[in-house]
């Protein structure tokens, strides 16, 4: 980085993106050569500590005790056995998670919302869905699946919020998670509309 007043928001945090390290010193030195871009690099450092932390705790040897029982479990009902939930985020890395947001274009928090299956994806436009599967390398269908399922807590996210999350938690409209990440009106309706 050379010049702070040169460069656009996007590379900047493409720049952070691409670090080797997502610490606090890193963050620090971001927000001091780019301090009017401080909340959306903050979000961004959530994000990418987020995702390795995701990533750390999935270890082969719970792949392997998860296969080995949904294995057996369809072994003793086939014909009853659903279709398997594929979590269409597992494989998406931070930096591809920036570019879906921005080709999106919504905060990382509606990103978290869809990730944290908070959202009611029955509340959300069958193209907005369309393309949300897409980015991810995934289908509509298998996302729908997915979040389908109750909300899941995300790890290192719960100091979030005021109150001790609830593995209860209802979901929420797709409006209503644009509201809370504070997407303009404007913006907002094109979002909610029927079409593209």
């Amino acid at each position: 980085m050379t010049d702070s007043h040169n460069d656009s928001a996007e590379e900047i945090f493409l720049a952070f993106a691409v670090e080797q390290e997502h610490d606090n010193a890193t963050l620090d030195h971001y927000l001091q050569l780019y301090p009017h871009l401080s909340d959306e690099l903050i979000d961004l450092s959530l994000d990418l500590r987020l995702q390795r932390v995701t990533e750390e705790i999935t270890t082969s040897a719970d792949e392997t005790w998860v296969e080995a029982s949904l294995a057996a479990f369809r072994a003793t009902s086939p014909a009853q056995a659903p279709a398997a939930v594929v979590d269409p985020f597992s494989n998406v890395s931070p930096q591809e998670l920036v570019s879906l947001r921005r080709a999106l274009d919504v905060p990382s928090g509606v990103i978290q919302g869809f990730r944290s299956r908070l959202v009611d994806i029955a509340s959300v436009p069958a193209w907005f869905v369309d393309a949300l599967a897409h980015g991810l390398r995934s289908t509509a269908d298998d996302l729908r699946r997915f979040m389908a399922a109750p909300p899941r807590l995300a790890p290192g996210i719960s100091y979030k919020a005021d109150d001790a999350p609830s593995p209860e938690q209802e979901k929420i409209t797709f409006e209503d998670l644009l509201k809370q990440c504070k997407v303009p009106d404007e913006r907002r309706q094109q979002l909610l509309s029927s079409q593209d």
